[in-house]
């Protein structure tokens, strides 16, 4: 957590603007944007990345008019058991999370923001939106308003043709049909074509492959989970159809 304990300790200058350089100076203060030493451009990305991570996710916990306690408590989660912040590292996530929630910059500028840094990274915007779908559905319900900042992030990232593999997990379909969807599979087609798909699909999302693509240390940990998810989903096609 290099970048991130420079970041607190407050010895790195000011490396972006944009909405998401208005959130980080209004969370950490301006005594840590006036040393005048600048970041890596590995490092830009990895404190853009965990800027429009909590970012994003404050301002869509409160589309709906209120963030719910199931909300509080997946933030929370991935807070603390994917990413094991520190307590500092924590609060810092807290303070961007509140501070973008109430802020008066629009979804879509963050969203915007993001692309501009990661559009050379398809694994990189997979992850956000998945990090978006979760917060959505963790009341079980994905609202309206939620689905609606959602979907206009994945135009944005040009994820249109995706968007139904990655919001399968959350489907209501039986357990075949959500696999082919997450795998993007269709079950007439061969059990060998889908097996490619899936190969192809497992080699994108690899965590070291996500990582290379400048994705923040901490955050890689999410992708593990998307990627275990694409292993389970081959294995329940593979055992059905095979």
């Amino acid at each position: 957590m290099s970048w991130l304990g420079k970041m607190l300790g407050g010895s790195l200058g000011f490396v972006f603007g944009g909405p998401l350089g208005a959130i980080l100076g209004a969370t950490l203060g301006h005594h840590a944007l006036d040393s005048g030493r600048s970041m890596s451009s590995e490092e830009n990305r990895q404190t853009l990345f965990f800027l429009a991570t909590f970012s994003m996710l404050g301002k869509l916990s409160k589309a709906d008019g209120k963030v719910s306690v199931e909300e509080i408590r997946v933030v929370e989660q991935l807070m603390d058991r994917n990413l094991n912040l520190s307590s500092d590292a924590r609060k810092f996530a807290i303070d961007i999370f509140n501070e973008a929630k109430n802020s008066e910059d629009q979804f879509r500028d963050y969203a915007i923001q993001f692309y501009e840094e990661f559009s050379d990274s398809k694994e990189a915007l997979f992850q956000m939106v998945d990090l978006l779908l979760t917060l959505a559905n963790a009341d079980g319900v994905m609202h309206p308003a939620e689905e609606k900042l959602i979907a206009e992030a994945v135009v944005i990232f040009g994820l249109d043709q995706q968007y139904s593999q990655l919001k399968a997990p959350y489907s209501n379909s039986d357990e075949l049909e959500k696999s082919l969807k997450i795998l993007g599979a269709a079950e007439n087609e061969s059990f060998s074509e889908i097996k490619k798909k899936y190969r192809r699909l497992a080699m994108k999302h690899h965590p070291d492959k996500v990582q290379a693509q400048g994705v923040s240390p901490e955050l890689v940990a999410v992708s593990e989970a998307r990627f275990k998810e694409i292993q389970h989903a081959f294995d329940i096609v593979e055992k059905r159809l095979n």
